[in-house]
């Protein structure tokens, strides 16, 4: 009795990690610091008294394999960092009570990593005398021997591709602007941006 139960108990156990294992984390809000999310988020350092870099990585995403840097996810992506780096420009500045901001340079750019793998099936009508048919399909790198001739195989390429976003501003904080000023208000800025990406998440 007491070995069913250990046996039920250790099953139990491993379906319970086999699932932990298996089951994608939840997705994660996309304004944070990069030092806590790990694979996305903002961070800043000052240049001077007035004026910040602000960085914001993005997370990979999936992309098309047949024209990556021409997927409208790209060009989503690359919209999206520039954006959440400028709000945290914005953030940084309201913080310190500064009223408004002026870019002074930015550039936003992409990484994408395209990795390719073979798809490998037995050739048609292959196999020892008198056998005829398809024994089956492998997957995967190398050779599989079924049960016939060793190496008889057709395969196809495989690509799978994903990309990442990066932008870096670099924002004086303009803490008396005048009419003629080309500046962004600190509050607007804010408010527009943190409503636009208020469900914007990564994984």
């Amino acid at each position: 009795m007491k070995t069913a139960l250990l046996s039920k108990t250790l099953l139990a156990a491993a379906a319970l990690a086999l699932a932990a294992c298996t089951t994608p984390a939840p997705p994660r809000p996309a304004m944070q610091p990069l030092s806590v999310a790990g694979n996305f988020g903002f961070s800043e350092r000052d240049i001077d008294a007035d004026t910040i870099e602000v960085t914001y990585r993005g997370a990979d995403v999936q992309v098309s394999a047949r024209e990556p840097r021409a997927d409208s996810r790209v060009t989503a992506e690359k919209e999206k960092v520039h954006d959440l780096a400028l709000l945290r420009a914005a953030q940084v500045a309201q913080a310190r009570g500064i009223k408004a901001i002026r870019i002074v340079s930015e550039k936003t750019d992409s990484d994408i990593d395209v990795q390719s793998y073979p798809r490998c099936r037995p050739a048609p009508f292959w196999g020892p005398p008198g056998f005829w048919g398809y024994p089956g399909y492998g997957y995967g790198y190398g050779y599989r021997n079924y049960y016939g001739w060793q190496g008889d195989y057709i395969c196809s390429d495989n690509r799978s591709a994903k990309g990442k976003a990066i932008a870096v501003l670099t924002v004086d904080l303009v803490a008396q602007p005048t009419s003629t000023d080309q500046v962004l208000p600190v509050d607007e800025t804010v408010g527009r941006l943190q409503k636009l990406y208020a469900t914007s998440t990564y994984q």
